[in-house]
Formats: structure tokens, sequence, C-alpha cells
């Protein structure tokens, strides 16, 4: 049986604690960061440090001072506008003190993850997509930026691509 985190009901517009299996961490990489006013949980808005993620699927994080900190040492820039394509790790703590209260939180880990891409061949779901992509003028980059492909399959994509449509 599926658990439901209490959390869960809030429904929030950001990562939080309730998005992220318990005991495990999440891996993602920073696609930018920009400043947002935020609703504080006593309903004032605050500006705060916003992460967006390369994969769609996952909600923006606000990062804390704390996790400021590493995406700056990660980027080697204390500018957020430097901050693109940082891979992170981001676990649960649980032991968090805030506002006078012990409570959990999102933390980036200290050390970068390896991020590996998904390997690219005729038999994935994505390749058709990917043929269609380079007919359609984008470069080769653009795929190798996202999917693992071997020399033999990029050269294999180039000439499907360059076929007649039937």
């Amino acid at each position: 049986m599926e658990k439901t985190h209490w959390k869960k009901v809030f429904n929030s517009d950001y990562l939080g604690s309730c998005d992220i299996e318990q005991g495990q961490d999440l891996k993602a990489v920073i696609k930018s960061v920009s400043v947002r006013k935020v609703k504080n949980t006593d309903g004032k808005e605050q500006e705060r440090n916003v992460a967006e993620f390369t994969d769609k699927t996952l909600k923006p994080m606000i990062l804390n001072a704390t996790n400021c900190k590493i995406v700056k040492k990660f980027a080697k820039s204390p500018y957020i506008n430097d901050w693109v394509n940082i891979p992170v790790q981001i676990y649960v703590k649980d032991d968090i003190k805030a506002f006078g209260d012990i409570t959990e939180g999102l933390r980036i880990r200290e050390s970068q993850p390896i991020m590996t891409k998904p390997e690219l061949t005729p038999k994935s779901p994505a390749w058709p997509n990917a043929v269609k992509f380079i007919r359609e003028g984008h470069k080769i980059e653009e795929i190798k930026s996202k999917y693992s492909l071997s020399p033999a399959n990029e050269a294999e994509i180039v000439s499907q691509s360059t076929l007649q449509e039937a």
C-alpha cells in the first residue's frame, strides 16, 4: 500500500520534504536560479532564491542560505546567474532548528552526484523523436546533452534523419 505524507494536502508550488521518499535522495540538475517573492508560513511575502530544474516534472526549490552556500561552492561563483547546469543531490534532513521548533527540510548534499544520461539506441522510445529533431535542423549536440550516444548510433541517427519521410 502506498503511503501519503501529511504535508501532501497543502499542495505547495515548491519542492518540499513530502516530495522525496523517506531515506531517498533526489538527483537533479539546476537549470536556473532566480529571485522570487514567496509567501512565508505566516503569509508574508519575502524574496527568496528559487531553483528551477532541467527535469520539468520537478517543482522549483526554494534555496535557503545553507543550500545557497553549497550551490555557490559547486558553481565556483556567488552569483545566482552562474548557477546553471549544476548537478545536485537533495535529501530530507529531519532535525532542523527553525522558529523555535525542530522540523524537517530539504538539504543539498555537500558533494555533487554523478549524473548518468540514458543511452539512446534505435530501440529507445525516444529514437523516432530524436530523428525528427535532427531532421528539423537541430544539432546532434542538443541530443547528446540529454542522452549518451555511441558513435555508431550517432551515425545512424544522422543517416535516418537525412532519409525522406515515408
